[in-house]
């Protein structure tokens, strides 16, 4: 097979150039030419394969931490499970009205201000919250939804100027 690819005429040409250079050329080619194959080595074959390896290293690490956690707290996680396949709602709320009387008492026991609120259908109220902080409404929804078993059913929170502040449109629905 070697005889066959000197017998190129490109091939011959590049051995004629070669056998010209000097001494010093020839070894100086030789030993860039096995450097650029080691690189060629290293960074087309070598550091994908060890960068792949690494990844499924760090996703197999993951995945037993999170089996670990998840078999922890199995029961916990049975709860949960057994909740949502009842739908979800632990709520005594029957309809918009009763739903809007929560929403306003439990924001004003929050200490948040709304804005404005109006009823969305039978089973959900729009609410608009203006500067308050993000850390209040998430634990005022929070409390929401698990006391009453009101979700969130649309969000949309801008930041503010102020660290911390947001303002906030939702649709809560029981």
């Amino acid at each position: 097979m070697l005889g066959r690819i000197k017998e190129q005429p490109a091939v011959g040409k590049l051995i004629a150039q070669y056998d010209q250079l000097p001494r010093r050329d020839q070894k100086a080619l030789l030993v860039l030419s096995i450097a650029i194959f080691i690189g060629i080595l290293y960074f087309v074959i070598w550091r994908p394969v060890a960068d792949f390896n690494d990844r499924a290293v760090s996703a197999r690490e993951n995945a037993v931490e999170l089996l670990g956690w998840m078999q922890a707290n199995r029961s916990n996680i049975a709860a949960l499970a057994a909740t949502g396949s009842n739908g979800g709602s632990t709520s005594s709320i029957a309809n918009g009205r009763e739903l809007m009387a929560v929403v306003t008492r439990s924001a004003g026991e929050a200490g948040i201000s709304l804005q404005r609120f109006e009823p969305s259908g039978d089973t959900a109220i729009r609410v608009w919250l203006e500067n308050v902080p993000f850390n209040q409404v998430a634990a005022w929804l929070e409390g929401l939804g698990d006391e009453h078993g009101i979700v969130v059913d649309q969000a949309s929170l801008d930041r503010r100027d102020t660290p911390g502040l947001v303002s906030v449109r939702l649709t809560l629905a029981i």
